[in-house]
């Protein structure tokens, strides 16, 4: 898809300024090295008014500079509320970034670009590395969304600390330390001396076939999560700037990242954060970008989608403003047009990244925060074109099948989907019907059989499709009840036996209605180091370390047994769910059903008891089992062996105990 902007900017430096008059300037230089580096200014030029109003431009070649990388900033009269004066920016639309050089006020890093010829290399390291995607990955290659694992991970994990407020992580992961959990010979950076990092492929072992990183732009936070998204278009600074680097290398690392998940068969999502940014606009042009809700409480655009009297929360940053319109220069097309420039940014955004890193799908932060499913609409549509842009020659299914917007709204407003805002939504009422059935608890005034149910199979919530629906233990929002960490959840109810709870817990996940995602470290019960309250949940460490204790290995080795069974089986990509067994008495609660269409694939049963008692006797019946067909067996797949004929539908249940079950 043409984007006119972001064409514009390889041969001309560009400052989309709408709705501001005052004459950019570019102060352009070089780092020079040494401790700290320094900024060596060669040009300080006034950009022109373009053509259309609202766009300042100047052209490389007039500079007449000689090959090589620069740093530089646009100097502008600040337009926040703050009214800071003059003062020198980053550029919004920068690709790469560089924290070594910040101007003042504003904590401004300098924008970089490498000169060749007179022509803006854009995807440029400081240390001149360049990279391209190449290709985009066969479609074959790319897992169908209802076979979909999806691995939630923090690139910027750390290191476990002790607990205090003058304590620090040793280190802090980085796109490298990610490439290595897919690849056992190479080392990682930062945790290259962690053997669970740089002999092993953990990623790889686990067998998810797609990534989802938290917020991988660039963010203001340090050693964070990546929430605080300052510059759209650039790779996170700190995930490129492994230690021993002498220069950052995020563009290409994180190019070498998508590569190699590709070359896996592993799809890449991004988190993208466009409720709230701290981007450089907040200054440049604030009032065409930004708003502040508590100044504009008559404003509708102030108030959050599904809580109608809560005003949005910047979190820190600036709300991103998405009704007010402006007449100026259209950044897609190139003309003038009436415009809303925040959604055109974004719009910019969904260009970049498609092409430029050939990521697979987006997930949304805090959709009722953005509170405007118009453009939430318009968003997906886009994005959903962009993707198939890059298969002219698939079918329409084909593609609608291998892409995916998702967005967290937690209250479940499942006309998101309908609407078609997004193409799926994270189902939070699985996570807490699954940890209270995990404890032998029924959902607030649910029975116990419902919350199953309702768990199990996402339709009874409103879903149309597993597709719509993501499901999960826990994620990266460990604040709340009943939202912490596995492990600490399971400590926090008193259960001192976690093994045989955190294999249930995945048992269920792998087998139900919907697509399955693992927040990092789960998969081997993994527990939060820090207090799960905002800021330290954010650098609560993973600690791969752990998957060393023979119960935690044997958890991570069940969990990726079972998630090879999830993406093999035709049964487990469909919705097709029936209860063939209910069992309450005696204090038991043990349910079965049948997941498939047996009319086109072998079914697979599961069998769960969610108690502390076992079944009476050497035997216990279930009701209802399909037939087994002519030259057929079952095996239970949880402890890879064939059930002997007359033993099937008849296996006795052990207390908090799932079984697996498939025709072979």
């Amino acid at each position: 898809m043409q984007y006119d902007l972001l064409n514009r900017r390889f041969t001309h430096f560009v400052l989309w300024q709408p709705g501001a008059n005052n004459l950019p300037v570019l102060v352009l230089g070089k780092l020079i090295p040494g401790n700290p580096p320094t900024f060596s200014q060669v040009s300080k030029t006034a950009l022109a008014p373009a053509v259309h109003p609202g766009l300042w431009e100047l052209e490389a070649a007039t500079l007449n500079m000689s090959d090589g990388v620069y740093h530089y900033w646009f100097e502008v009269d600040d337009t926040s509320p703050d009214g800071l004066g003059t003062l020198k920016c980053t550029d919004p639309f920068a690709y790469t970034v560089d924290y070594r050089l910040l101007s003042e006020p504003g904590y401004h890093p300098a924008s970089v670009v490498a000169i060749s010829g007179g022509r803006l290399v854009l995807n440029c390291d400081p240390g001149g590395e360049t990279a391209t995607i190449g290709n985009p990955p066969d479609l074959d290659s790319l897992s169908a969304n209802n076979n979909l694992v999806i691995y939630e991970l923090p690139a910027s994990w750390s290191r476990a600390g002790v607990e205090g407020a003058d304590s620090e992580e040793r280190d802090v992961g980085t796109f490298s330390d990610v490439i290595a959990l897919f690849n056992d010979r190479l080392a990682g950076a930062n945790f290259s001396d962690l053997p669970e990092v740089s002999t092993r492929a953990l990623l790889s072992e686990l067998g998810i076939n797609a990534l989802e990183l938290l917020p991988p732009a660039d963010t203001k936070a340090r050693r964070e999560w990546g929430y605080a998204t300052a510059h759209y278009f650039a790779s996170d600074y700190d995930l490129g700037f492994p230690q021993g680097n002498q220069s950052p290398t995020a563009t290409s690392d994180l190019v070498k990242l998508v590569q190699l998940c590709h070359s896996n068969g592993v799809r890449f999502f991004v988190d993208i954060v466009m409720a709230f940014g701290h981007d450089p606009y907040a200054r440049i042009a604030f009032d065409a970008f930004h708003m502040k809700p508590s100044r504009e409480k008559d404003n509708p655009d102030s108030y959050q989608s599904s809580r109608n009297s809560e005003l949005r929360d910047p979190y820190g940053g600036e709300s991103w403003r998405y009704v007010k319109q402006i007449t100026c220069y259209d950044p897609e097309s190139g003309n003038v047009s009436t415009i809303t420039p925040a959604w055109l940014f974004h719009f910019a955004y969904i260009n970049r990244w498609l092409n430029d890193f050939h990521v697979d799908g987006f997930r949304i932060d805090s959709v009722n925060n953005i509170a405007n499913w118009s453009f939430l609409q318009e968003f997906r549509k886009r994005a959903r074109g962009t993707f198939s842009s890059r298969y002219p020659t698939a079918s329409t299914s084909a593609r609608d099948a291998k892409f995916l917007v998702i967005g967290e709204e937690l209250n479940v407003p499942v006309g998101l989907v309908t609407d078609k805002c997004v193409d799926a939504l994270w189902n939070e009422g699985f996570q807490s019907r699954l940890r209270a059935a995990i404890i032998g608890e029924s959902l607030s005034d649910e029975n116990f059989e419902w919350t199953v149910r309702r768990m199990v199979d996402c339709r009874n919530l409103g879903f149309k499709d597993g597709a719509e629906s993501i499901i999960y233990i826990g994620t990266h929002d460990t604040e709340g009840m009943r939202k912490e960490r596995l492990y600490n959840f399971l400590e926090n109810c008193g259960v001192y036996e976690k093994e045989r709870r955190a294999k249930l817990a995945f048992a269920c996940l792998l087998t139900s209605v919907g697509i399955p995602m693992i927040f990092a470290g789960d998969e081997f019960c993994d527990q939060q180091d820090r207090k799960a309250v905002h800021p330290s949940k954010q650098i609560d460490p993973v600690d791969y370390s752990r998957v060393r204790d023979p119960w935690r290995a044997n958890v991570f080795t069940y969990t990726a047994n079972l998630i090879d069974f999830r993406k093999r089986s035709p049964a487990l990509g469909v919705n097709d769910t029936v209860f063939i067994h209910l069992d309450f008495e005696e204090g038991r609660r043990i349910l079965a059903w049948v997941r498939g269409d047996s009319s086109k694939h072998d079914p697979v049963v599961v069998v769960a008891n969610f108690s502390d008692h076992s079944t009476p006797g050497a035997e216990y019946r279930v009701h209802n089992w399909p037939v087994t067909p002519n030259g057929k067996q079952w095996r239970e797949v949880t402890q890879q062996r064939v059930v002997p004929a007359p033993w099937v539908a008849r296996e006795p249940m052990f207390p908090w105990e799932a079984k697996v079950y498939e025709l072979v």
